[in-house]
């Protein structure tokens, strides 16, 4: 296992554009990608959640065989492990073009160093009237001191200030103690940022009583957002979300 250098993307709808409402399903799959009751829950989901927007976390990508349960979607993928085999993951996945990718990987290990980055991927996509819609998919770091845990997060807070205009973060932020929910809420209110308020949120994966998913937002209305209970596909649960612009 080693510091990736591959960070894949299969960009097959760049003459689409975004319409508005738009929507979004934000999920921690837990490697399970590649097994067949993933594929034939994420079919049945979108189905019922048609989505513009896939952003999952813990994917796990063959570098032999570039298959997908997605297969009818662009994507772009920002892997924290690297295997001879395997890359793994955030991606995002979407049914409109991307303008611009952008992957990074925490400055820290997780447990002391001795396990592994986590990744973040920001995308760029076109609002009808040329101004672009920013997506951050992002897994926080976990099993590190809440130091750690707030100077990695203070550095993405850092970049993400770079970027004016609309955007959305989605994703696993192990946000798991009152005082790295704190961290966070200041995160949100330096970047100008939204929480959305969940339907159905038992639903959201939590521990110790702390909902670690969430999506954030700003530059845009959102309409709805629900917790799907998926019957443990995954040990975390997807968020649906949709917004007008």
């Amino acid at each position: 296992m080693f510091v990736p250098s591959c960070f894949p993307s299969k960009l097959q709808h760049q003459d689409q554009r975004l319409a508005s409402p738009f929507s979004l399903l934000v999920w921690n799959i837990h490697k399970e990608n590649q097994q067949s009751t993933f594929s034939n829950t994420l079919k049945d989901l979108l189905r019922e959640y048609p989505s513009d927007f896939l952003l999952f976390q813990e994917i796990k990508h063959s570098k032999q065989q570039h298959t997908y349960a997605f297969q009818n979607y662009s994507y772009a993928l920002a892997s924290n492990i690297e295997t001879t085999k395997h890359l793994y993951g955030v991606v995002t996945a979407a049914k409109v073009a991307f303008e611009q990718v952008q992957t990074s990987i925490s400055t820290q290990k997780e447990m002391g160093g001795i396990a592994t980055h986590k990744s973040l991927l920001i995308t760029e996509h076109l609002l009808p009237n040329n101004t672009p819609l920013y997506l951050v998919n992002l897994h926080a770091i976990n099993f590190v001191s809440l130091k750690s845990f707030t100077l990695e997060l203070a550095k993405i807070e850092r970049h993400l200030l770079q970027y004016e205009g609309s955007m959305i973060i989605g994703g696993d932020f192990n946000n798991w103690s009152r005082r790295r929910v704190k961290v966070l809420k200041d995160f949100q209110r330096k970047l100008g940022l939204q929480q959305a308020n969940i339907e159905a949120a038992h639903h959201v994966k939590a521990i110790f009583s702390k909902p670690i998913d969430h999506v954030f937002y700003r530059g845009v209305t959102l309409l709805h957002a629900e917790a799907i209970d998926t019957k443990k596909v995954s040990d975390h649960n997807p968020i649906y979300a949709k917004f007008s612009f």
